[in-house]
């Protein structure tokens, strides 16, 4: 028998793929999805077997649900998951936490208060190749001091919402949401945020970004994406260096970790692995399925969704002022 009855709010693209990997989790059981759009409902449960297919997420409530995973999209993920916590229900929501720091504050408080264990997805934590530059970082054989990180985001026409920042919560809180969170994941938190950002083609909002981070640690990173590349490749790549060592990433296909002068390259690639694993999700599942039983704290927490909420937002500010923002003095108000 199932130790945990799940409900999946959302029945969208990652809906599906959250659905296919928690399937496969004997500690899990779907019994409920939830959509405004029925036939979307009925063909996820179905997939997801004995799941009944309703609207509401009061709905999933009253069938008894014990966690569910938000799926809708990024600009309805506030309240449905403020609910959940408020009925002490565990939620895992994907990216992004909120669109504002205002209510991403909200759910920060929630969580702090709920018996139900708050989650964010950030899969790209648990993806192979990042696991490995964490690693290397974390044994202390590799001292990093510059990045630079590139994500080309595509065309944002397929699907059509991923243009429409009333949907979206803006670019930045697309795809790239990710790589600033691997930013504080892997290097600590920012102290000091300059972006350079253009309107080039997107008739709604800013869709070119050139982001220079500086962290505590004394490292810098640069960041560069783009909303229109068109999905040329490499799409994601970064390149960590250290002192005569460097560790570069290749889609998340392949990681290589020159570690010295004279030394060989160690390559780990990953062509060959689904997409559900290198890409980190059946990881970032069975973790999060992890600490509800357990009862401990996930890996991404309500204060980690809520610190990088406020670093998008410092983004967003220096694109628009052209300055430098303290990113430590702009938490402290």
């Amino acid at each position: 028998m199932a130790d945990i009855k799940v409900g999946i709010l959302g029945a969208g693209g990652i809906a599906k793929l959250h659905t296919s990997i928690l399937k496969r989790d004997p500690r899990v059981e779907i019994i409920g999805v939830a959509d405004i759009d029925e036939g979307r409902s009925a063909s996820l449960a179905n997939e997801a077997g004995n799941a009944k297919p309703v609207k509401t997420l009061e709905e999933l409530f009253e069938l008894g649900v014990e966690a569910v995973y938000v799926t809708l999209p990024n600009t309805l993920h506030v309240d449905s998951v403020l609910k959940c916590l408020e009925n002490n229900v565990n939620v895992f929501s994907e990216k992004p936490m909120a669109t504002s720091s205002i209510d991403a504050a909200k759910i920060k408080e929630a969580a702090s208060k709920s018996k139900g264990i708050y989650n964010l997805g950030m899969n790209q934590r648990y993806a192979y190749v990042f696991k490995k530059v964490k690693d290397v970082i974390a044994s202390g054989e590799f001292t990093p001091f510059l990045a630079n990180i590139k994500l080309n985001r595509g065309e944002l026409l397929n699907p059509s919402w991923t243009a429409n920042p009333q949907v979206t919560g803006g670019f930045l809180n697309e795809t790239p949401i990710h790589l600033l969170d691997l930013s504080r994941y892997l290097f600590g938190e920012a102290q000091t945020v300059k972006c350079e950002g253009r309107q080039n083609i997107s008739e709604t909002e800013m869709d070119t970004f050139a982001i220079m981070l500086t962290y505590e640690s004394g490292i810098i990173s640069n960041l560069v994406t783009y909303a229109h590349a068109g999905w040329s490749f490499p799409f994601e790549s970064m390149e960590v260096y250290g002192k005569y060592s460097t560790i570069t990433t290749h889609e998340f296909d392949r990681v290589m970790y020159s570690p010295g002068l004279h030394q060989p390259a160690q390559v780990s690639e990953f062509f060959q692995v689904g997409v559900d694993h290198k890409w980190g999700y059946v990881e970032e599942n069975r973790l999060y399925i992890d600490a509800i039983l357990n009862g401990t704290q996930p890996l991404v927490t309500a204060e980690d969704g809520y610190l990088t909420t406020r670093l998008v937002e410092a983004v967003y500010e220096s694109a628009k002022t052209r300055e430098v923002i303290d990113f430590r003095q702009t938490l402290s108000k």
